[in-house]
């Protein structure tokens, strides 16, 4: 007890200045980690130049995989189509859908790849409503990777023409498909029979986490079109938070977890993040933020939270209906056409399914029960080589009285608690008391320890 608890002194400072520069460094990185975003910035171009039957079109003959895991029913995912509020603007979308396998063979003369054009007759759709059945479109199929940010449409009298495009020829298309479809299946396989919805997500989270490294210096689509897609995170391994957020919705629903998408601001820039529901309750997860670039293993501070706390750093853009509403007092809306908006934006309320609920330990007193529940929990984290320990805190003492008596003054019961526990390990199996930060947030009373194996004692 008494090398514990001198070493502790010896290293306390210096492990809380690190701890500070980490938390600073981690702050100043997600912050950046908006900026990227393209939802919803779809240009739209007048129709010109030649129509379809001057363009050869091919169809493309790989599909994206459309199926479960094999261990998992997949769902689906149509809050974009629901949200659509008339028949005409239903049909560009289900229109949309049939015409996606089928892109040209050469650009065109803006150095442009077509879909087939398509003709709503008897209806005048308004370059909102357009850009508006695009967004809902990507944002219930994400997977479609190839559909550049782009329309085009014109007038025949009473009727809408409309002109979609795509990044890639029909033959670069068959080629990307087939990685995606690869990878996706890979991923998948990996995910055992089994397992809760959960174990499920998290999971997934931390594959996308492993497999993705944020894309800094992105601003649009110009700089590559791959980083705002789940082609982009899942194949070549650099994404934006949008190729981050698709990912999740591409994978979750295919292990039988409904998952849409969010779009808001975040540090003061454009940001995309997940809802989850699990166990009929709904979850905010931002799998951007829990992305740590100075650490390999995954941060799980923005996962499966309720919305007061998503608030706390993130703005969450108004609903569609909020969007388009027309007032008492209003004729008609002026609605700006590159207005941004969410199509479900679902009550997030409970805490059951948070990270640290699910998977940490509630300290309410620092008492003889404490130490037991807390040595066998250092335990059992060190058996299954964890690097964070989590931890949450009850009401009956401050945070900052929790975080002293646990780490900075007597009892040290967090070290009394690792000594008893690095006793009955081998040396390389024990974590080093010389190496503890900590990763706090008082606001919620939380903590992660985060702990390193082989101690550095002689």
């Amino acid at each position: 007890m008494k090398k514990i608890v001198s070493n502790t002194l010896y290293v306390l400072f210096f492990g809380f200045a690190l701890t500070l520069v980490i938390a600073c460094v981690m702050l100043i990185i997600n912050i950046s980690k908006g900026d990227g975003q393209s939802f919803n910035e779809i240009e739209a171009v007048k129709l010109s130049g030649p129509a379809d039957d001057d363009i050869a079109f091919s169809h493309i003959s790989n599909e994206v995989l459309n199926e479960a895991s094999g261990n998992y029913q997949q769902v689906s995912v149509h809050f974009g189509y629901d949200a659509l509020n008339n028949e005409k603007k239903e049909l560009l979308y289900n229109r949309l859908m049939t015409e996606i396998y089928t892109i040209s063979n050469d650009a065109d003369q803006n150095g442009r790849y077509r879909l087939s054009r398509i003709r709503v007759r008897d209806y005048k759709l308004s370059e909102f409503d357009i850009r508006e059945v695009v967004n809902a479109f990507t944002y219930d199929n994400p997977q479609y990777f190839w559909i550049e940010n782009l329309f085009g449409y014109a007038y025949a009298g009473d009727d809408t023409i409309v002109e979609f495009y795509s990044v890639l020829s029909a033959n670069e298309c068959d080629k990307y498909i087939s990685r995606f479809n690869d990878k996706v299946k890979n991923i998948l396989s990996q995910i055992e029979k089994g397992k809760s919805a959960y174990q499920r997500e998290k999971a997934v989270h931390d594959i996308i986490l492993k497999n993705c490294t944020y894309k800094t210096g992105v601003k649009s689509t110009a700089d590559g079109w791959e980083y705002f897609t789940a082609y982009g995170a899942l194949v070549n391994g650099e994404a934006v938070c949008e190729g981050y957020a698709k990912s999740m919705q591409v994978l979750l629903t295919r292990v039988g977890v409904h998952c849409s998408m969010i779009r808001g601001d975040a540090g003061g820039v454009a940001h995309m993040w997940n809802v989850a529901e699990l166990n009929g309750e709904w979850y905010h997860v931002d799998p951007t933020w829990d992305d740590n670039e100075n650490d390999d293993v995954p941060s799980y501070e923005y996962f499966n939270v309720p919305t007061d706390q998503i608030a706390k750093n993130h703005t969450i853009c108004d609903d569609i209906e909020i969007v388009t509403k027309i007032t008492d007092d209003e004729e008609e809306k002026n609605i700006d056409p590159m207005a941004k908006y969410n199509f479900y934006v679902p009550m997030c309320t409970s805490r059951d399914m948070n990270y640290y609920q699910v998977e940490g330990l509630l300290i309410r007193r620092l008492d003889k029960s404490a130490e037991e529940a807390l040595t066998e929990f250092i335990r059992s984290n060190a058996a299954s080589g964890s690097v964070y320990i989590p931890i949450r805190f009850g009401a009956e003492i401050s945070y900052g009285e929790y975080i002293n008596k646990l780490f900075h003054k007597s009892p040290y019961l967090f070290y009394y608690c690792l000594e008893n526990v690095n006793k009955g390990l081998s040396k390389e199996k024990q974590i080093d008391s010389g190496s503890i930060f900590l990763l706090k947030n008082e606001e919620f009373r939380t903590l992660r320890v985060r702990v390193s194996y082989g101690t550095s004692e002689e």
